[in-house]
């Protein structure tokens, strides 16, 4: 009775939604965003420079990393992040919605 505790079963995680959740994500990951970005875009060395599609400026604070296929607003969002965030921010979406969408 006072000796080691039983050891718990562990649960082991569900899978909520009926998508294949590793292969989707990669697919959805390798979608360009520059693809996405409605605007006109400016390369500046590797990085790729145009007008934040979240709020409303006058001068380029939106950068676009193709390498990593990332981005982040240096303006008044001071946000990032790669493929599938952008494309839930821009469409104001769902993760399952975004990743259907990337990898068809």
């Amino acid at each position: 009775m006072f000796g080691r505790p039983t050891p718990f079963k562990r649960r082991h995680a569900k899978t909520r939604y009926n998508i294949s959740v590793p292969i989707d994500v990669q697919k959805a990951r390798k979608y360009p965003i520059e693809n996405l970005y409605t605007g006109e875009l400016k390369r500046t060395g590797k990085i790729l420079m145009g007008v934040c599609p979240f709020h409303t400026e006058d001068t380029g604070s939106f950068m676009i990393y193709p390498e990593t296929n990332s981005w982040f607003c240096f303006g008044a969002c001071r946000e990032g992040g790669d493929v599938i965030k952008f494309y839930r921010k821009l469409h104001n979406c769902t993760f399952k919605t975004a990743i259907k969408e990337l990898s068809q």
